[in-house]
């Protein structure tokens, strides 16, 4: 007795550390569902026909630069340029760009080594954009020494931050108090997209960009640099949600306890399987038998009154169970044609368009609607042998 209660306490203090680990997990969770929710393909497009391109450093400094600079070929003018600036006004606002300070602007590329960067010699106004999108690394000290090189000559309007994801922050563990203070001001951090509707390039620039173009092949340009990048978003890992898993992991025994929940959700669908099997092995008539196929599957078999043979089939996941009534040897034959007058399978759809299968589906919680189903099935086929 002793060694029971000693038992008992240590799983109390174990489902305890699991409740908790759930409670603290869910949240991340959810945010880490939405991410896989959210990919999206990226079609017929040409970035993706020369896919070694967009994978090099400076593939996508070379496409914003020429859609910024007033003098390229896209026959649009400061449009473009004024649409971004725009969206950098959405992003700390603390400072806010005049669009007048840009009329007589130079675009330019790897000026000292910065990857973009925007002046107006008239108004000595600058704007200086370091490229992220493809996830590379800060080099040592590389914002402050790209704002004290530029604000020699020019007022810095906005350090741009290009990021892929909203989690990629500039490295700033070099840099000086007066640098911090400096630059925290101005910097503009901007992922190329972002799920909570945060200002983004997608969005923010590149859709207006599309609508206010009047240039069909700047607009295709537009368009599939776009697609481009919410595809390389929503494709990308969630290193945001991930991130904060780790560091719950590590915490107490969160690792052994997240182990513990993987191998019980491994086992989670034979059990709901199990559960259906012992419920109904001592009455599933008017079915002959109940057995379980590929553990997971709980086979109510079979039906069969003269010619008519019928499986109903219950297979059960992490999700939930997908109920499938079927005739597996008569493909010919039209389940809701012969019981068009029962509602409850009136309710059920055509498994992918299959007349001889039916299947309706049960979230995880649903077990009583399933246990509901099976019994009201079970009593119209013991109606239809009464009534032959």
């Amino acid at each position: 007795m002793q060694i029971l209660k000693e038992w008992k306490t240590k799983l109390n203090v174990h489902f305890t550390e699991l409740n908790e680990f759930l409670n603290e997990s869910k949240s991340i969770s959810k945010s880490y569902e939405k991410s896989k929710k959210d990919k999206s393909e990226i079609g017929f497009n040409v970035f993706s026909i020369t896919s070694d391109l967009y994978y090099r450093e400076n593939f996508h400094s070379d496409i914003i630069k020429a859609l910024l600079d007033p003098k390229e070929k896209h026959n649009q003018n400061t449009k473009f340029l004024y649409l971004f600036i725009d969206l950098l006004n959405k992003v700390n606002t603390s400072t806010i760009i005049l669009e007048d300070n840009y009329k007589n602007v130079n675009v330019k590329r790897e000026q000292s080594n910065i990857d973009i960067l925007i002046t107006d010699e008239t108004t000595k106004r600058a704007i200086i954009i370091e490229n992220k999108i493809n996830n590379a690394v800060d080099k040592n000290r590389q914002l402050p020494r790209y704002y004290n090189k530029v604000r020699k000559n020019y007022f810095v309007d906005a350090i741009v931050y290009l990021t892929l994801d909203s989690s990629k922050r500039p490295e700033k563990h070099d840099w000086t108090k007066d640098e911090l203070t400096a630059i925290n001001s101005i910097l503009k951090i901007i992922p190329s997209f972002d799920r909570h509707n945060r200002p983004n390039i997608y969005k923010d620039w590149l859709l207006p960009a599309i609508i206010e173009s009047n240039d069909i092949d700047s607009t295709y340009l537009l368009r599939q640099y776009a697609t481009l990048l919410k595809f390389l978003n929503t494709n990308y890992m969630d290193t945001v949600s991930l991130e904060k898993f780790y560091e719950i992991l590590k915490d107490n025994d969160n690792l052994r306890t997240s182990i513990s929940i993987k191998n019980m959700l491994n086992e989670l669908p034979e059990y709901l399987a199990i559960r259906i099997e012992d419920k109904y092995k001592n009455n599933c008539y008017p079915f002959q038998k109940i057995w379980r196929y590929k553990l997971s599957d709980t086979v109510f078999e079979a039906f069969q009154m003269e010619n008519l043979y019928l499986k109903l089939d219950v297979w059960c996941g992490e999700y939930g169970y997908k109920a499938i009534f079927w005739n597996p040897q008569n493909e010919n034959y039209d389940i809701k044609e012969d019981f068009k007058n029962i509602d409850l399978l009136r309710e059920l759809e055509y498994d992918n368009g299959k007349k001889y299968s039916l299947v309706k589906h049960f979230l995880l919680f649903e077990e009583e609607l399933l246990f509901s189903f099976i019994d009201q099935l079970i009593d119209i086929l013991k109606k239809k042998i009464t009534n032959s």
